[in-house]
């Protein structure tokens, strides 16, 4: 095999790869929240957040994009206190 096709195979596998569905935003590891985790065992679910904003002594943070799929939760006191998602199977 040239090396071109080599390097061509090994791009079109990563690419498969990456567009399987390797992600931790999942509906099952949705259902493992539970009131009052701490953010870094959410972390270890579902990986680092996406953004977070801090609203009168309370955070909300969200992985994924909110206007598609994600998973919103809102922390108080530094627990996981309120929790949605969208778009999970």
């Amino acid at each position: 095999m040239s090396t071109y096709r080599v390097g061509l195979f090994a791009f079109l596998l990563i690419s498969i790869l990456n567009l399987s569905g390797c992600t931790k935003l999942t509906k099952a590891n949705y259902d493992k929240i539970e009131m009052g985790m701490v953010k870094s065992d959410i972390e270890i679910l579902l990986g680092t957040a996406d953004s977070c904003d801090k609203y009168f002594g309370t955070y909300t943070c969200i992985w994924g994009k909110e206007e598609g799929r994600h998973i919103k939760i809102s922390f108080i006191a530094g627990r996981a206190s309120v929790f949605s998602h969208d778009g999970l199977e």
